[in-house]
């Protein structure tokens, strides 16, 4: 009779740590940590419960990465002041802005952000925080992607009333980029200072809509599946890109971008209005956030789809 090995092939392999891009249903061992391991291909992305904040806002700017993020201003008590760091278990407080900002947008990591909007900016270099560029435009809700010396500020809302231009900071100073093709404002941003992403937000036919920036102009991009009417939030690339949270009861679905089409994935346990959020499509995460009357303190963390590793258990 044929042995388990001439028919299945050589024994399990052992490896010293867990490959890097494993086969579905690839099985080994982990002689580092003596556990027996398994590949799972997993098609959609799921949330998972994150440190909570240590005070319940909404309507501020969130930048970093989910292991490495930073949550700066927002209400109700505000324009807040208040910053708080996560290091993806919990969140502890950090360096106040010097003045408050809510409803405006940010870009960075947790050392290296700027927040701008309304007119102004502030940057922190990860212990203080100091005054950067003025803005031509003094909009607010306005979208927002990049790095600290290569920003993008778009859309948002100023007087006299919605606006489409664009602005690009390089770590000095902002200057005129190409005009959106439609004026929006609570969107949801992705991407970088030419490769920015700009997904729903608010003005009437434009809630499931989606832009995206080359450094010098707007185009349409593909149309959600969802429709989200302001407060939404996002993360990632242009052609990676992340949306959650909303207004209303799409603020716990979440929908991936791949750079032509969306698809519905994993929706958050808890409705988030214009929350905290940075990282990237496949580790995202969002924190606080609305309904305005009653702000959750609670994070979420986004595991996006694709190969998870499993411990062979016997029970």
């Amino acid at each position: 009779m044929a042995t388990y090995k001439e028919i299945k092939g050589t024994d399990v392999q052992s490896f010293s740590s867990d490959p890097g891009n494993p086969l579905n249903g690839q099985v080994w061992y982990n002689t580092g940590s003596s556990a027996l391991k398994v590949a799972e291909v997993v098609s959609t992305g799921t949330w998972a419960s994150g440190g909570a904040m240590g005070s319940a806002r909404y309507a501020g700017q969130g930048t970093g990465t989910q292991t490495a993020a930073l949550a700066s201003g927002g209400s109700p008590s505000g324009p807040d002041q208040a910053v708080e760091e996560y290091n993806g278990t919990s969140w502890t407080a950090g360096t106040n802005m010097p003045t408050g900002k809510r409803n405006n947008s940010g870009a960075g990591t947790q050392t290296s952000t700027v927040v701008f909007g309304s007119g102004s900016s502030l940057e922190w270099n990860g212990s203080a925080w100091t005054a950067g560029g003025n803005l031509s435009i003094n909009s607010y809700y306005n979208g927002g992607c990049g790095t600290q010396t290569a920003a993008l500020s778009f859309g948002g809302s100023a007087p006299p009333g919605l606006q489409v231009a664009t602005e690009e900071y390089n770590g000095t100073a902002w200057t005129g980029g190409g005009n959106m093709g439609t004026a929006v404002w609570l969107m949801g941003s992705a991407g970088t200072q030419t490769a920015g992403f700009s997904a729903g937000g608010r003005n009437p036919g434009a809630a499931n809509q989606s832009e995206e920036y080359n450094g010098t102009a707007w185009t349409g991009g593909g149309n959600m599946n969802i429709t989200k009417d302001g407060g939404v939030r996002g993360a990632g690339l242009q052609t990676a890109a992340i949306m959650f949270g909303s207004y209303g009861s799409p603020g716990q679905q979440t929908e991936l971008y791949d750079g032509s089409s969306w698809t519905i994935t994993g929706s958050m346990s808890t409705l988030k209005e214009t929350t905290f959020s940075g990282g990237t499509q496949a580790a995202a995460i969002a924190s606080a956030g609305g309904p305005s009357g009653s702000p959750p303190t609670a994070t979420e963390e986004f595991t996006g789809p694709g190969t998870t590793i499993e411990t062979v258990t016997t029970s």
